[in-house]
């Protein structure tokens, strides 16, 4: 889906704003914990979900990659729950997610349609991929590990993202391509 105009600046500035908020640089990492705090947004895990409902226990083995974090909604508050099956940078990016959700004051909307399937808006999930890839690592940072030529593990371990993840936001910030015209 095609994000709007103005969106991706829209997204690094707030992504650099709640930071502000927080007391942290623009350039420093924004762990999903701190931030859903913050928000007063609590964050549970799947394996908490086993001992009041035993079927979520599938959503932790033979369909893992179902369902990587979700939002119950109880009238205007949120609590994230998160797939704990799954490596830490993909649960970081997934809270992320979700609390992009919540920034961007997206309206819930019904988990399936008529017929039993998955509902989705792409447009709504396209703006909070584009903004949790800002919450977990900003334009700022991006340029910051490029200056300082920080290897990606290093990187990767700092700001709590996969190797993806960083590939797209040196790619998507632009510090990529400065790093090698430098």
């Amino acid at each position: 889906m095609a994000l709007r105009h103005g969106f991706k600046a829209e997204a690094n500035r707030l992504a650099v704003l709640v930071r502000k908020e927080l007391g942290l640089h623009a350039a420093a990492a924004l762990p999903p914990a701190v931030l859903a705090e913050h928000l007063s947004i609590p964050i549970s895990t799947f394996s908490a979900a086993v001992a009041a409902d035993a079927r979520v226990a599938v959503l932790l083995g033979a369909e893992k990659e179902s369902v990587s974090a979700l939002t119950v909604h109880c009238g205007p508050r949120r609590h994230i729950w998160v797939n704990d099956a799954h490596e830490v940078p993909r649960q970081n990016s997934s809270v992320h997610h979700e609390l992009s959700h919540a920034l961007l004051q997206h309206t819930p909307g019904p988990a399936f349609d008529p017929r039993g399937c998955r509902h989705w808006d792409g447009d709504v999930e396209a703006e909070a991929d584009w903004l949790a890839g800002n919450l977990m690592i900003t334009n700022e940072a991006a340029w910051l590990i490029a200056r300082r030529r920080m290897k990606g593990g290093e990187a990767m371990l700092c700001y709590g993202v996969s190797k993806q993840m960083l590939t797209w936001r040196m790619n998507m910030s632009g510090a990529a391509a400065r790093h090698r015209s430098a």
